[in-house]
């Protein structure tokens, strides 16, 4: 049984791992944000936390645009249509252009304003717009590698992601530690020195895979920078409708985490500090099912571009199933060490208190999570993303942010941090039993259509 269940989950492994390897050097380069910050202090640790809480969504919103170059090219893959990847892949760039510039003004223009309308502590302002001012440069960056990031995945090109990943994590880690605590004749920065570093690595990433796309002999068949076509608004309108909703969808779900951070800022910098680093080891764990919801979309994609419809649905509920098993297996890791991992970020008695408290929840939701992300990477291989965007929305802001709410800072119930928590639990169980039963609906629709 064990190793037919193997043999079937080989072909998605296979495409799994290697993303996998590139979300966990991405997401460690947080990780290493979160604890040279640390180090430096409680103050530049809770700025960067909530800088992060307003980077980071606008970060994933524009790499959720550009993962509409996924499905697209896997389609085009599966069917062997050179022209149309190469089409997809030109015109993404200059999509991702414009969503990386406007994702850089509104950094640049909207964080203090925000700030000071969700009632951030003081204390923490300056060192935050400090802090982001350096990423918002990089963002354009990210924009223009996450659509060479999806168009090499969606051919089958993981590995040379991963090692550019790799490279970038590497790099920030002196990087962090030269600009954050000074060393020689470069002072000390606190928190922005982080924000520098994070800019530096963004482009370095985007500049190594654009020179890969362009030169290696991996591209040499379809050559998909070659003789660069001017915009085309009738393409780049087509790849917007299909990523729009999928950035529109992360960037909902993402941001209520961020929205909490923000609300939690006004108890002062311990709280913020635990809350960080709770979400530190949650989002670092999430890279497993992350990484396979991304690799389903591929392979969805590529069955059905192939007209295998069969195989597609095999492929997600095998995706599913693997999922499943990893959250199992992530929640019983941080239940046994998690006294151990927040001590890896912090001595201090009363945010290692909290945070160590906070992650029972963590390992509450990760059945629930596992099966949300996974549900809807499938559906994004199925190109279907408005309705997974509207219950995103319904899932999140409309049922677990007001939960969280009334759980932490009422009248009726103030638990503080806790209370948004439980509210992050009721949000994915919800999102996940409707997306879960969208995407039943979509694949037995598909089939019909083909019968």
């Amino acid at each position: 049984m064990l190793r037919a269940f193997w043999r079937r989950s080989r072909p998605l492994l296979m495409i799994t791992f290697p993303m996998l390897g590139t979300q966990l050097a991405q997401t460690g380069m947080g990780v290493v944000d979160t604890l040279v910050a640390g180090a430096a202090g409680t103050i530049d640790l809770a700025a960067v936390a909530v800088g992060a809480s307003i980077w980071v969504p606008l970060v994933l919103f524009v790499a959720g645009v550009m993962v509409a170059l996924t499905p697209l090219v896997a389609h085009a893959k599966g069917a062997k249509d050179k022209a149309a990847s190469r089409t997809a892949l030109q015109q993404g760039i200059w999509l991702s252009l414009l969503v990386g510039l406007s994702s850089s003004f509104l950094l640049l223009y909207v964080t203090m304003p925000l700030m000071q309308m969700m009632g951030v502590d003081e204390a923490i302002q300056v060192p935050t717009q400090e802090y982001l001012y350096y990423v918002a440069f990089g963002l354009p960056a990210v924009a223009i590698h996450q659509a060479l990031r999806s168009y090499n995945e969606s051919i089958g090109l993981t590995k040379p992601v991963t090692v550019f990943a790799i490279i970038g994590l590497i790099l920030n880690i002196p990087l962090n530690y030269l600009f954050v605590l000074g060393w020689g004749p470069v002072e000390a920065m606190g928190g922005a020195g982080c924000g520098l570093a994070t800019l530096i690595v963004f482009w370095v990433m985007a500049i190594a895979l654009l020179l890969f796309t362009r030169f290696s002999r991996y591209h040499q068949n379809v050559k998909p920078l070659a003789d660069f076509s001017a915009p085309n608004i009738k393409e780049i309108l087509r790849i917007g409708s299909i990523g729009l909703p999928i950035g529109l969808a992360i960037f909902v779900e993402v941001s209520v985490f961020c929205v909490i951070a923000l609300l939690i800022a006004r108890l002062g910098p311990s709280i913020v500090a635990a809350h960080q680093i709770a979400l530190s080891v949650s989002s670092l764990a999430f890279m497993v099912p992350l990484s396979l919801a991304l690799a389903l979309t591929v392979r969805v994609g590529h069955e059905l571009g192939k007209g295998t419809l069969g195989d597609a649905q095999a492929a997600w509920i095998n995706g599913l199933q693997i999922n499943a098993l990893f959250s199992i297996i992530n929640a019983c890791v941080v239940l046994l060490f998690r006294e151990s991992i927040v001590g890896l970020y912090t001595d201090a008695p009363d945010v290692s208190a909290l945070a160590v408290h906070l992650l029972l929840y963590f390992a509450l939701y990760q059945f629930s999570d596992a099966i949300q992300v996974g549900a809807a990477g499938a559906l994004r291989g199925y190109k279907d993303t408005m309705v997974t965007l509207a219950i995103t929305v319904v899932s999140f802001w409309l049922i677990g942010l007001p939960v969280g709410y009334w759980l932490g800072l009422s009248q009726q119930a103030p638990m503080g941090a806790e209370g948004f928590w439980i509210g992050l639990v009721v949000g994915l169980t919800v999102n996940a039993i409707l997306l879960l039963a969208r995407l039943k609906w979509v694949s037995k629709q598909h089939r019909l259509q083909m019968a």
